[in-house]
């Protein structure tokens, strides 16, 4: 049984489960771990024909839950069996039966006290031997055994011994830093004297060095040498070792190899508002959960009886970990709440309240007019110039009239998502570059910055993605199934998607783009105004640029999704409709009808009869928007 001492790594330090602990970057990738899984709500549940429920009246449920013996908690439970995990690869807790066959306890057991072997009948058994001297041997019922990654599926491997050279390379880098600030002023040299000293002179000499220069409160101070003796440096200061690089690097490679995060064990160096967010949902899903999977199904197996095992069940809810801010849970509620996918109720027992009385928060609702569901009926469409009245049988002409009236509504009813998804957009980039500028700029770097700028924009994209994802696939498949019964067609959900993901992709390199263009011009144009400048464009960029990004987003996709549904189907032409006859560049297309695939307006100067300057049209026009603020339409024809 190893406690002090451990395999000797090729740094030269010993290195073992207990005392790989001595290592802050382990320790904190430990503990956040343990910690985390430990505070996780474990419940039995007892599945039913659609879903489960909680199934406290099962005798596990307050040992998993509460109590899982009379001297710990859960909580304690839990981060010892993991700590047991994560430093050895496996935990062991002992199971006490009651007499009537319930189980009573569970004991953790050390894993350095544990030998795995076979008995004759080629049963696993569990060899114990305590360091109080106590000493048995438990059958495989009796054990509850969680391995982690292992070679025979039987026992895990030791992460800490998989990894001794990393460690030990860690523990090395902060002895040596330890004892170079213990031996004080950094006057690792060589004391030359003109003379021949004497045994004793020298030990004097020595010792009177030590007493006085040695230690670290006593750097710094002024060597007095005297009968001509003189003093040659010839230590090796540790930045010129690459100290203070090796351990920056040392605390990575422990992150990676408990796949723990770097900014959660202190290393927010490359940590941003804008990555920070989802590396934490990353650590939630590929570092806590393959753990959590581990338990539940050792849970499973060890502790239910084989007649319960297809009824009941053991789980972690990690659904707290995965919750964003406030505003962006109730936004969230909002779109399920007004789709008919989550009640009150659902929403309240989210927020860990209390159900409303007399099953009030038990109905389903739909968007519009918010009524149950099974009362709910497609509103008439009010109409909206210039549209005729409808009559009983309508003909193609009006049915295309009738859809583009329908799409601008689903438009006014989305642009509220789209303007909160882009407001949180901007802010985080808003608050991240400005942040950023003021540490560069005041410093007058603008080299470093845009270096830095260069690099935001890298990952920027992926947040820019993840947030406005969800608002244009909810918007696009409303567009889609209305542009579907325009031509009566069904809806090409598939492919829709696949149309939004490539939209996605042009949507963002085109939003990102733009920021970094403005950005770049700012730099090269504002001189010695430089942080003024880019602190103005961001005030501004707050204040304006999720109403004209929102703005802009409504109309363009809903074009875009009707072009790709028409295609789909087989539409041969499209038509212009212009709502209003205030715009002359808009009015001269009204009514225009070309092929499908044809733009109706190529790239270059555009001016109409009426207009006073020349529109500039950079890319070839195959459906609106044509400028700023358009709300014009196509439709089939």
């Amino acid at each position: 049984m190893r406690i002090f001492t451990g395999p000797l790594s090729h740094a030269g330090v010993n290195v073992n489960e207990l005392n790989a602990l001595n290592y802050s970057a382990v320790f904190a990738c430990v503990r956040v771990v343990a910690e985390t899984i430990a505070s996780l709500p474990l419940h039995v549940y007892q599945r039913l024909p659609a879903g489960k429920q909680r199934a406290p009246d099962h005798p596990l449920y307050e040992i998993l839950h509460d109590m899982p013996n009379p001297e710990m908690t859960s909580f304690t439970f839990r981060e010892v069996l993991q700590t047991h995990l994560m430093l050895w690869g496996n935990a062991y807790a002992e199971i006490e039966w009651d007499t009537d066959g319930y189980i009573r306890a569970l004991w953790p057991i050390p894993p350095n006290c544990v030998q795995l072997e076979r008995d004759g009948r080629e049963q696993l058994q569990y060899r114990i031997s305590l360091p109080d001297g106590t000493r048995k041997v438990l059958s495989e019922y009796q054990v509850l055994h969680i391995p982690g990654l292992s070679f025979d599926g039987i026992k895990g491997i030791s992460p800490i011994g998989a990894a001794r050279q990393a460690i030990g390379l860690g523990l090395a880098a902060e002895e040596f830093g330890s004892r170079f600030f213990g031996n004080g002023t950094n006057l690792g040299g060589v004391v030359k004297h003109p003379g021949k000293l004497s045994e004793v002179a020298s030990k004097n000499l020595r010792a009177s060095i030590n007493e006085t220069y040695s230690g670290l409160g006593q750097s710094h101070r002024v060597m007095l040498l005297e009968e001509g003796m003189d003093f040659e440096k010839v230590g090796i200061p540790p930045e010129d070792a690459q100290f203070l690089e090796t351990r920056k690097f040392q605390v990575n490679e422990i992150a990676r190899i408990f796949r723990v995060p770097p900014h959660m064990i202190g290393d927010l160096e490359r940590a941003t508002f804008s990555n920070i967010e989802h590396q934490s949902i990353e650590f939630v899903v590929h570092t806590i959960r393959p753990w959590l999977v581990r338990w539940e199904q050792a849970l499973k197996w060890k502790l239910f009886l084989p007649s319960e095992r297809r009824s009941f069940f053991a789980e972690f809810v990690v659904d707290g970990l995965l919750r964003g801010d406030t505003k962006s849970r109730y936004e969230a509620y909002a779109i399920g709440r007004q789709n008919g996918w989550l009640s009150a109720d659902d929403i309240r027992e989210l927020e860990n309240m209390n159900p409303l009385p007399d099953g009030q928060g038990q109905i389903y609702l739909v968007n519009g007019n918010m009524i149950p569901v099974d009362q709910a009926k497609m509103p008439e469409p009010e109409p909206t110039a210039p549209i005729r009245s409808e009559r009983r049988a309508l003909d193609r002409e009006e049915r295309a009239i009738r859809s583009a009236n329908r799409r601008r509504q689903i438009a006014q009813a989305h642009k509220r998502l789209f303007l909160d998804a882009v407001s949180r957009v901007v802010k985080r980039e808003v608050q991240d570059v400005g942040r950023q500028a003021r540490k560069l700029l005041q410093r007058r770097d603008a080299r470093s910055f845009s270096d830095w700028l260069e690099e935001f924009y890298r990952e920027h994209p992926e947040f820019v993605r993840r947030n406005m994802t969800p608002v244009f696939l909810a918007y696009a498949e409303e567009i889609a199934m209305e542009v579907a019964e325009e031509i009566g067609i069904e809806p090409q959900t598939e492919q829709i998607e696949e149309f939004m993901e490539a939209y996605m992709t042009t949507f963002v390199a085109r939003y990102v783009g733009s920021s970094l263009n403005q950005l770049q011009t700012i730099i090269r144009e504002a001189g010695e105004e430089l942080l003024e400048a880019i602190e103005q464009r961001l005030n501004e960029w707050m204040e304006k640029r999720p109403e004209k990004v929102a703005s802009r987003e409504v109309n363009q996709a809903n074009n875009a999704v009707a072009l790709a549904m028409y295609s789909m189907g087989g539409v041969l032409n499209k038509r212009w409709i212009t709502v209003g006859d205030d715009c002359p560049y808009c009015q001269s297309l009204d009514g225009r009808v070309i092929g499908i695939n044809s733009p109706f307006l190529e790239a270059g100067n555009y001016q109409p009869e009426g207009a006073d300057a020349p529109l500039m049209i950079r890319n070839a026009i195959k459906h609106p928007p044509i400028h700023r603020g358009c709300d014009c339409m196509i439709v089939a024809d």
